[in-house]
This record gives structure tokens, C-alpha cells and sequence, in this order.
């Protein structure tokens, strides 16, 4: 974890760094591009707390979550002491997200990809489609992505791997040198 955080600190040297190169701003950049989102060296909630203090993805996801407040067309919207809540709620059961996937996750809610908001932004209903909806998705991306990179090392295998007439002639040298 640690060196993680130390990569972190290099890019960003301070939290506000982060902030402002990691703002709601660009969730559309992550929210267009499901692997790029995933896969990309983007830093977990956990890695932003260790590099820059406990705390520090709090800072960071509130912006964010005011962001959906913001943009969903509803009447009653998150008071801070919600969005600080529901900031702690998504940072102690997902904090392994990456950053770049909360962006992603976010840009979905926004476009009513896991159902709309009906009157208030609802904490339950944000939850519940991270833990559901857009788990299974980030978990077929993940998926798709090991597989293809075993098909790349089957095939990498494959040509590196000898003939047939390379191992009869591989035989007949070590029965002719005696050592099989």
C-alpha cells in the first residue's frame, strides 16, 4: 500500500494536486470509457487516504457526490451531512475503487444508467446500485480483461512452443549424445 501511495505522491504532491487534476470535471473522460476507467493505474480511495491522510478520499468523493446532487434534475438533494455520510459509506465497504471507477459509477448515476432518483437523491438507492448493478459490471470488465490477457500468454505460448519435427529431431540428438 504504501508504495502505491508513494506513486500517488509523485504524480500529486498534495491532495489539492489530486483534487483539482481529479475533479468532477473529468468524469466524463471515465464515464465514456468503461475499461479505461477500470483498468487505467488510477488510485484507490485506500491509496488516497494512505498517501495523503485518513480522511483525504472524504475530501475528495464530497465534490464528487455534490456533482450528482448538482446535476440530477430532483427537488430535494443531499445536505452535507449526508454527503459526508454516504462519502463514508462508499469509502469503508468499496474503499479498493479506484478513483477513476467512482468517476465512472457516478457518470452512469448521472445518465440514470441503475434507475432514476424520484424527487430525492436517495442514499439507499446509490448504495444498492454500487453494490449491485455496477459491481457485476466492473467484475465483467475485470473478467473480459484477465481472459484476454491469458488468450494473449496462450498464444505468446504457442509460438514460442517447439514443432513436432523439432522435438524428433531434439530425440534423436540426445539418444545419438547418449543422454536419454
Amino acid at each position: 500500500m504504501q508504495k502505491k501511495a508513494d506513486t500517488l505522491l509523485t504524480c500529486h504532491t498534495d491532495l489539492n494536486s489530486f483534487m483539482l487534476a481529479m475533479n468532477p470535471s473529468v468524469q466524463p473522460g471515465y464515464g465514456n470509457d468503461a475499461d479505461r476507467a477500470i483498468m487505467c493505474t488510477a488510485p484507490m480511495l485506500c491509496t488516497i487516504d494512505a498517501a495523503y491522510g485518513d480522511g483525504a478520499s472524504l475530501q475528495w468523493l464530497i465534490p464528487q457526490l455534490h456533482d450528482l446532487c448538482a446535476t440530477v434534475g430532483v427537488k430535494t438533494k443531499l445536505d452535507d451531512i449526508q454527503l459526508k455520510q454516504l462519502a463514508m459509506m462508499i469509502r469503508d465497504e468499496f474503499g479498493y475503487l479506484k478513483a477513476s471507477e467512482v468517476m465512472l459509477f457516478l457518470w452512469k448515476l448521472k445518465g440514470g444508467h441503475y434507475g432514476e432518483f424520484y424527487g430525492a437523491v436517495d442514499v439507499q438507492r446509490i448504495m444498492r446500485a454500487l453494490r449491485g448493478k455496477f459491481s457485476n459490471e466492473r467484475a465483467a470488465v475485470i473478467n473480459k480483461h484477465e481472459s484476454d490477457e491469458h488468450d494473449r500468454e496462450k498464444m505468446q505460448w504457442a509460438k514460442q512452443a517447439a514443432t513436432p519435427e523439432q522435438i524428433k529431431k531434439l530425440k534423436i540428438k540426445l539418444l545419438n549424445d547418449g543422454r536419454i
